[in-house]
């Protein structure tokens, strides 16, 4: 058995010994004789665990800890909803990165991870309980899904591992192309009993996708040009399956078994079997063929593997990811609105709204809370639901009244979201100029939110009278500083319409 030892230098001054397939008697000797240390495993590298069991929970540690030192609990009581989803999205989306792009991470662990972001954006630190008014795989599915495209960490982690197949699928001539080669040979197809090392729980992982309905190598296409370097019978250059199981009569015949594309269209179809092709099956075979490569023709340039999710041809882990969590997460018919002019907090909100999970008193009572009243707080007359509070109120319809008499528009008289949802996309207006106005409906929503704290929880009274006032301030403050054309405070007040856009 061939000895291999490896000098790590972990400092300018300490040299330490590892041996890769070697007794531990040998390193003890080689150690002392060289006067260094043994290096025990597992060890860090770059961060990174190496040599241990990465399918235990503890391996997993350091991952979970850098999770937790970013949630701060002045985090949670100091950013708003908006600015807790952008820090999910930015910064805890990539901070266990590096051993997800090579290990399957545990079940376990993928809980515990999702455990720590649903907290933090619930608000909830250590041991606090709060309701969870959305579930949390609602938050992780995409906006065209109706969710908040937070993602999440088992299609993250999937989608690294498929980077490595793509990578040797692609023959990029990496040193990790030449080292699985090297390894297992150069034949994916033959790399399937593989399951003890790295890349054979890669390969697994891949194939337990493919039995729950996500197969990532059915987007992986072989575009034959040169047809050099793509076996014609081993590889799927034409159709959906490889030649070799679509014919194998023939390729029973066939001598040079790992002959390329050009090999075999240069030239006779039968040149290369070690006899002639008798009637029956094997004629009717050999016909099929011909039939199916017919008017195929060859270039001068080289062969490559196209990534069919997007126009690049080229793998991203973003489009893998997408795609396991189109397929997982649940799917709603009616996508999140998102209306880029006004804050995300608002939008958040909005959201919530839509899916009736907002705490009024009659969700609240739903869930078992004990209140005083399920009437609502600014009216009195009925009792506090969504539709309620944000489309029947009188306040509501005062407001809705002053918005539509400002904007110049058919006033809402509908009494759900539903039917506001309907209301406004029959409007006749301009695509910015109604991206303007959803921000505007949107603050009001806030605003009117807002109002229904105060009056609950403030001390001092809020002032009624001013409410649409606010929400002429808010939104132009909110819109004029994200509208790339700016417009002024007179253009805003005056009329809408008069907006350079």
């Amino acid at each position: 058995m061939k000895k291999w030892f490896r000098f790590t230098n972990l400092s300018y001054k300490t040299i330490i010994l590892h041996g890769v397939g070697v007794q531990d008697e040998v390193i003890s000797d080689a150690a002392t004789f060289l006067g260094c240390s043994i290096l025990k495993t597992p060890f860090k590298y770059l961060g990174v665990s190496v040599g241990g069991n990465m399918s235990m929970v503890n391996a997993w540690e350091d991952s979970i800890n850098k999770i937790k030192s970013r949630l701060s609990k002045w985090k949670i009581n100091t950013l708003s909803i908006g600015g807790r989803l952008t820090l999910l999205k930015s910064v805890l989306g990539s901070a266990p990165i590096y051993c997800m792009s090579l290990h399957k991470v545990p079940k376990t662990v993928l809980y515990i991870m999702e455990s720590l972001r649903r907290d933090f954006f619930n608000g909830c630190y250590g041991g606090d309980r709060k309701i969870a008014w959305v579930q949390w795989s609602k938050v992780l599915a995409s906006k065209k899904n109706g969710g908040l495209g937070v993602a999440s960490f088992y299609a993250l982690n999937r989608a690294l591992l498929f980077k490595w197949v793509w990578r040797f699928l692609s023959r990029d001539n990496s040193l990790w192309f030449q080292f699985i080669s090297s390894m297992y040979g150069s034949n994916f197809q033959d790399h399937a009993s593989v399951c003890s090392s790295i890349w054979g729980k890669i390969i697994k992982e891949a194939n337990v996708l493919k039995l729950h309905g996500v197969d990532l190598l059915a987007h992986c296409n072989l575009r034959v040009r040169s047809g050099h370097f793509t076996r014609f019978w081993k590889d799927m250059w034409v159709g959906d399956i490889q030649l070799c199981f679509l014919f194998p009569r023939l390729f029973m015949l066939e001598d040079n078994k790992d002959c390329t594309v050009a090999d075999k269209l240069h030239g006779s179809l039968s040149d290369s079997f070690r006899r002639t092709v008798r009637g029956g099956v094997e004629s009717s075979q050999l016909e099929a063929l011909r039939g199916l490569i017919e008017g195929i023709e060859l270039s001068s340039a080289n062969d490559r593997w196209l990534w069919d999710l997007n126009n690049e041809g080229i793998y991203r882990v973003s489009d893998a990811r997408s795609l396991l969590d189109d397929f997982f997460l649940p799917k709603s018919s009616i996508a999140t609105r998102w209306v880029k002019y006004v804050p995300i907090k608002v939008n958040v909100f909005r959201w919530k709204l839509h899916l009736d999970r907002l705490p009024t008193r009659a969700n609240l009572d739903r869930r078992g809370v004990q209140i005083d009243s399920l009437c609502c707080p600014v009216c009195t007359t009925e009792v506090e639901d969504v539709s309620h509070l944000f489309f029947q109120c009188t306040m509501a319809r005062d407001i809705y009244g002053l918005v539509c008499r400002w904007w110049d528009i058919p006033c809402f008289s509908g009494c759900s979201y539903e039917e506001w949802i309907s209301w406004f996309c029959g409007l006749r207006l301009g695509s910015r100029l109604k991206g303007l106005l959803e921000g505007v409906f949107s603050v009001m929503w806030w605003s009117i939110w807002s109002f229904r704290n105060q009056l609950l929880f403030s001390s001092q009274y809020p002032r009624k009278h001013i409410l649409f006032d606010d929400i002429v301030m808010y939104s132009f403050m909110w819109c004029h500083a994200r509208c790339r054309n700016s417009f002024t405070w007179d253009s805003w007040l005056q009329h809408p319409y008069l907006i350079s856009l």
